[in-house]
């Protein structure tokens, strides 16, 4: 297997940085879960400082990711149905902006209470606001929180449609994003 994409498959380096971010999104989520039902409030900022610091080496993955993309030719589609390539998409383009919410209203929600982001206690960054900014607060805190409840029905879509390709069309296509053996053709 390549490094790179070509027009029939993902090359090593999209796949693992797709499965990267998809485990990463999903401890993200249980971490959140964890922090919403922390018993105390030590559970609570513990459960925060973890799920923030995995958030900030998961933002480092997905910038990777998405310049590794940007920089890469992307294998042609083997759905036929013009509508399923459209809805594929549109589930794509909703995650993105889902996870582009999620980057800035987490890093906001902290920043806006005046509070440097400490990632895995080596280091800090620091909020660009020197006061807390309740409204700002409240309001990323608010976004961030929606956004993660339009998270979960993008996946169950792209679940599905990985489903549809598996065992309906047959076609190949969720091969191309896990480490299986293809044929010399691909």
């Amino acid at each position: 297997m390549s490094l790179r994409n070509t027009r029939v498959a993902y090359g090593w380096a999209a796949i693992a940085l797709h499965w990267i971010s998809a485990v990463g999104v999903i401890v993200l989520y249980l971490l959140g879960e964890q922090m919403e039902e922390a018993p105390d409030r030590a559970a609570k900022i513990a459960a925060q400082g973890l799920h923030v610091s995995v958030a900030m080496l998961l933002f480092a993955f997905l910038a990777a990711r998405l310049l590794w993309s940007l920089s890469q030719p992307h294998p042609r589609t083997l759905e036929p149905n013009v509508w399923f390539q459209r809805l594929a998409m549109a589930v794509q383009g909703l995650f993105l902006l889902m996870i582009a919410v999620l980057l800035v209203s987490g890093p906001l929600a902290i920043w806006s209470g005046a509070r440097p982001i400490q990632v895995f206690d080596l280091f800090a960054i620091p909020s660009p606001f020197p006061v807390r900014m309740e409204g700002l607060h409240e309001a990323a805190e608010t976004v961030h929180g929606a956004a993660t409840k339009l998270f979960w029905p993008l996946i169950a879509l792209h679940v599905l449609g990985a489903l549809k390709h598996l065992l309906i069309d047959r076609d190949g296509t969720l091969q191309r994003i896990l480490w299986v053996k293809r044929s010399p053709s691909t």
